[in-house]
């Protein structure tokens, strides 16, 4: 197997992994080869995991891995990494499981299997040799899909987005009322409070500041306590408390970097694979929907087009609640949806 080590985290445990996922594939053992295309960096804009692909070459086939293992030294990602690693082993297997039971294949077209298929999450970093790896499927399209992340995204692009959120969040709220043993603990896992994040925003806002400083600096005082107000608000709306029964387990970090979408012939938007849930956790639905639009829309594509989305959204999670045996007109009214979002309007322009 050819081989180069980019990090202590890329070791011994990740060859093997990759050898076996290879021999599950179909590879004849020991007649293949394991080429690293270190350069992909498909997530060099999330410091949460390096990330490269395996490609395994044999039986005159080709098959590709997309791989991501921890940084080495950073507590606060190998948190993250963690939690992306339950994500993919507990949660999504989870909902998956529970929608099977439903008949709802995603064969079927119906169901939430929105996400990259998941060969591997493992993550356990008390031995001298640490273990850590998530291995994905991988498509050429997650390399195709090449938005410029300054550019808003556009409505045939955002509806699929809310399609997949509204299904995301409908199995969160079936699950708790007909799986609540099993839901519980979803949400103990995800649910901790999330002071790693905290903090990374605020050493954010801390480089925000230094860049303004010879710019404003007339306006320190005003800034610093801005950003202040800014984190006590944050903590707020971030507080699954407050926003209880409407709770889910949320993506976290829905934004377009985040998004791979394909395409038809002509170009025209058919699908969307939400990526990268290591910010996933359980909160109120509306911080997906607030923190998509406020980092992927522009201020004049909301005024005109959030109210029809809303209610996209919610038309999507209701359908899709119904065929898992819920009913949203109990469960999460769209009346409660805009009462949640009333709040957030003002800051988002609409």
């Amino acid at each position: 197997m050819a081989s180069r080590k980019i990090t202590p985290m890329f070791n011994d445990y990740v060859y093997e992994a990759i050898r076996r996922i290879a021999v599950e594939q179909g590879f004849t053992p020991d007649l293949f080869s394991v080429d690293f295309d270190e350069e992909t960096r498909l997530e060099c804009d999330g410091f949460v995991s390096f990330v490269f692909k395996a490609i395994i070459n044999g039986d005159d086939r080709e098959f590709t891995l997309w791989c991501k293992v921890p940084p080495n030294g950073d507590e606060r990602s190998l948190e993250l990494f963690k939690r992306e690693c339950f994500f993919y082993r507990e949660t999504l297997h989870g909902f998956y499981e529970f929608q099977a039971e439903k008949g709802l294949t995603e064969e079927s077209g119906e169901g939430f299997y929105a996400t990259p298929r998941c060969y591997l999450a493992h993550c356990d970093t008390s031995k001298a040799e640490p273990e850590a790896l998530i291995m994905l499927e991988y498509n050429e399209a997650f390399e195709k899909w090449d938005w410029d992340k300054l550019e808003p995204i556009n409505l045939e692009h955002t509806r699929l987005v809310m399609e997949q959120l509204g299904r995301l969040h409908a199995l969160s709220f079936a699950l708790k009322e007909q799986r609540p043993e099993v839901f519980e603990q979803f949400k103990q896992a995800t649910g901790a409070p999330d002071s790693g994040l905290v903090t990374l925003l605020k050493e954010s806002f801390d480089r925000a500041l230094t860049t303004m400083k010879t710019r404003f600096e007339s306006e320190q005082e005003r800034i610093v306590a801005v950003k202040d107000a800014v984190f006590e608000n944050l903590k707020g709306c971030s507080d699954p408390a407050k926003a209880e029964p409407y709770c889910v387990v949320t993506h976290g970090d829905c934004w377009i970097n985040n998004l791979i979408y394909s395409h038809n012939e002509n170009n025209v938007a058919t699908g969307v694979i939400l990526t990268d849930w290591q910010s996933s956790r359980y909160a109120s639905p509306i911080l997906d929907l607030c923190y998509f639009f406020f980092i992927s829309a522009g201020e004049q594509f909301r005024r005109e087009h959030l109210d029809g989305l809303l209610h996209h959204y919610h038309g999507a999670l209701a359908d899709f609640l119904a065929k898992l045996g819920g009913d949203a007109s109990r469960q999460f009214p769209l009346t409660t949806l805009l009462r949640l979002m009333k709040p957030y309007r003002d800051v988002l322009g609409s």
